[in-house]
């Protein structure tokens, strides 16, 4: 593969997943991002310190508040867009939520102004099938209507897909302006997952504050019911929850806050949650990524709802061989 630079946008950008992800090929460049979070947009401009001299216009908060006219042009469009209108842990209201409406429309409009070579968008696999289907049929059509061919939508895990030992599925929707490029993409295939949870656990002793002890309501339950070292629990609110896919569950947006599906391992000093670092392994994001100095709630939170880097990774190789091979 060539070394043409294309550049891209990077639009609900979260804490940086997939620009690590298209940027790492050495021949992509970031020319525009959009985040809304103010703690996402801390930890976003820490690891991409050279956005601070265009802060202003990088960040203007919320996308649906820039003029599309206002966005550089860039060939390709990257867009996580935000997952709970379509999530089984939402409220499912889809296209009618202005999460989901408003900002499905704001991307078409950039699709229809800008005109980028390609885009990809990542999403819960829960689009699928909201509205019986009706959801994604119409979503597919709009951005075929702006001219692109459209692969069908297609799910993903990451723990089967990119050797990341995390069970997380999610659907991405690729597209093209040029109906021979999506005839020279291929999305990855399936690949063994070789890799553990210990690949991602962090060796030594951490923090204690992150280990459970019998000043919890729930500790008497969890000692009984967490035994191995070679899986990662979930507290269930009632009962202990044994992943036995050699796995960790998908992280989610709440896990930092308690309760429900707050994963746990058994360490040599005791019964923990996965630290902040940790969730990031199971992401796959690169050792340079740093950390900044805000509350574990919020990197949770985070790292809940990033993507896993070394899959998008993936889905980049496969789109800029389509652009430059085809």
């Amino acid at each position: 593969m060539t070394k043409n630079i294309y550049t891209f946008a990077d639009l609900f950008a979260g804490i940086g997943g997939m620009r690590y992800a298209f940027e790492r090929h050495g021949h992509c460049e970031c020319v525009f991002s959009s985040e809304i979070n103010k703690h996402a947009k801390t930890t976003y401009m820490l690891n991409f310190p050279e956005n601070k001299e265009r802060a202003d216009h990088i960040f203007n908060d919320n996308i649906l508040n820039i003029l599309t006219k206002n966005i550089p042009d860039h060939d390709i469009l990257l867009a996580g867009f935000p997952c709970q209108p379509y999530s089984i842990a939402g409220l499912r209201k889809g296209l009618n939520d202005e999460r989901g409406g408003d900002i499905f429309k704001k991307v078409i409009d950039i699709l229809q102004i800008k005109k980028p070579k390609a885009f990809l968008l990542e999403n819960v696999r829960g689009m699928l099938n909201h509205d019986q289907g009706r959801t994604i049929n119409y979503m597919v059509d709009e951005l075929k209507g702006c001219g692109y061919q459209v692969l069908p939508p297609t799910i993903l895990n990451s723990s089967t897909h990119a050797n990341v030992p995390q069970n997380r599925e999610r659907v991405f929707v690729v597209g093209f302006m040029d109906p021979s490029k999506a005839s020279a993409f291929i999305f990855p295939p399936k690949i063994a997952l070789k890799k553990t949870i210990h690949d991602c656990l962090e060796v030594n002793q951490v923090d204690s504050d992150f280990y459970y002890t019998d000043r919890f309501g729930c500790y008497e339950v969890l000692k009984d019911e967490i035994k191995s070292r070679d899986t990662i629990y979930q507290w269930r609110r009632m009962y202990v929850r044994e992943n036995k896919s050699n796995a960790c569950p998908t992280l989610t947006a709440n896990m930092g806050s308690g309760g429900h599906n707050v994963p746990l391992i058994k360490d040599e000093y005791g019964i923990r949650k996965l630290t902040p670092q940790e969730t990031a392994n199971f992401q796959g994001f690169p050792n340079k990524h740093k950390l900044p100095d805000i509350a574990n709630s919020h990197l949770y939170h985070q790292f809940g709802n990033s993507v896993t880097v070394p899959l998008i990774k993936k889905l980049a190789n496969k789109i800029l061989k389509a652009l430059q091979d085809a």
